[in-house]
């Protein structure tokens, strides 16, 4: 689930920051209710995922022994299927009592084993006999977590899972860190695009956790000539969750972020520009919060933002895993394309024939990656973009390379879209 999407969207109590905690990865989740649709497809079919991944899948992960941190996270479920189809021995880390375990019952041939970030005992037993690493889990939003056990979590949670493969597992071929765009400062971009040489200036709790567990993988690399790679995710999107996004109540939620002040990653945006629900409730009165909203700034010139559908995410990690050509980088992970607020709100509106709305403010926000770099060096190929994502929320499944574990599911094998 970070930029201006990566937080939980929720509704803020202004008297209190608390929120609901993930362990799946460095992104933030955008929670909302269920959207009445006006779509015409049927919404009643089943995703049934493949349990074989292609000849050269196999071949280079048969004899794997890997360990995925975060295995019940948006990505991490879905990477778990893919790896798991591919004939690699997948040991899934999961919190201990992680509700969303159940997401992992289907895949009968991945080892589960519960550790938290903080048991240094409990992560030497899960790193053992491992040769490769993806460390997913994070804990995205700070919340009432005193700041110092935050980053504990975060940060060194990342030294713990170092130091439990270096002394525990097997010769390790691959350390894979998932990082995020919250490093270079979403709410202050230094950069369009934004390239892995990007100024990283967070300014904000996760973004920086996020930044010290790349430079204590950076060091411990060169300290114990380990092989490593580090992918930074734009948001994240499971294609059921497309259908809530580029809407009226979606942007009133990421607005009321303000009222957490310099808890939340946008505080740099708001700072600068105060007041902006209220501006948005004076051009948007009367409108249902299902309504489609573009936001642009002077000239009509489009917010825009990068994200990534769960499917690309996960192949931008297996590349970043197997391939040779991505030991001692970091990649961005992206869309080919970042997707404007026009766009996005022109496909909302049209495959859901709800109104659509062009709100003005007083300045563009523009968060894109470019990726550049894991095209060139990883051949990385994403095929997915927003509309892209919305026709895979109708339950429709067109190939087995589509197929994905939702990330509210709770089977890993199949869910029914009503």
């Amino acid at each position: 689930m970070k930029h201006v999407f990566h937080v939980i969207a929720q509704r803020v109590d202004p008297a209190s920051t608390q929120a609901r905690v993930e362990l799946a990865h460095g992104m933030r989740t955008i929670a909302f209710p269920a959207l009445a649709t006006n779509h015409v497809s049927s919404h009643n079919e089943t995703h049934v995922p493949s349990t074989a991944g292609s000849n050269d899948d196999q071949e280079v992960c048969y004899l794997m022994r890997i360990l995925i941190t975060g295995a019940t996270g948006r990505v991490g479920a879905n990477l778990v299927h893919r790896l798991a189809g591919s004939g690699a021995h997948v040991r899934a880390m999961v919190q201990p009592g992680d509700p969303n375990s159940s997401k992992l019952a289907e895949f009968r041939d991945v080892e589960i084993t519960e550790a938290d970030l903080l048991d240094q005992d409990a992560i030497n037993a899960a790193c053992r006999d491992v040769t490769h690493v993806v460390h997913l889990a994070a804990q995205l939003v700070r919340g009432t977590t005193p700041v110092d056990r935050f980053y504990d979590i975060n940060a060194f949670g990342t030294l713990r899972l170092l130091e439990g493969v270096l002394n525990h597992g097997a010769s390790i071929q691959r350390f894979v860190l998932a990082s995020s765009d919250g490093t270079y400062c979403p709410g202050a971009p230094p950069s369009v695009p934004l390239t892995e040489e990007s100024k990283q200036e967070p300014a904000d709790y996760y973004g920086t956790g996020k930044l010290l567990g790349e430079v204590i993988l950076r060091n411990h690399g060169v300290q114990f000539d380990l092989p490593w790679s580090i992918v930074r995710f734009a948001t994240v999107v499971s294609p059921e969750e497309a259908p809530r996004m580029f809407r009226l109540g979606f942007w009133k939620a990421i607005f009321e972020w303000e009222k957490l002040g310099k808890d939340t990653h946008l505080w740099p945006l708001f700072k600068r520009h105060q007041g902006l629900l209220d501006l948005l409730a004076e051009q948007t009165r009367g409108l249902d919060d299902e309504v489609a909203v573009a936001l642009v700034g002077p000239g009509d010139e489009p917010w825009s933002l990068s994200m990534v559908d769960v499917r690309d995410a996960v192949e931008g990690v297996y590349l970043s895993l197997t391939s040779p050509s991505a030991v001692g980088k970091a990649f961005n992970i992206a869309a080919a394309q970042p997707t404007s607020h026009i766009e996005g709100a022109r496909e909302i509106s049209d495959f859901f024939r709800v109104e659509n709305k062009i709100v003005p403010m007083p300045f563009a926000h523009r968060i894109e990656m470019s990726i550049t770099a894991a095209q060139t060096d990883l051949q990385f190929a994403p095929r997915h973009d927003f509309r892209s994502m919305l026709r895979s929320s109708t339950g429709k499944t067109v190939s087995q390379r589509d197929v994905f574990v939702p990330a509210e599911a709770r089977s890993g094998v199949a869910s029914t879209w009503t």
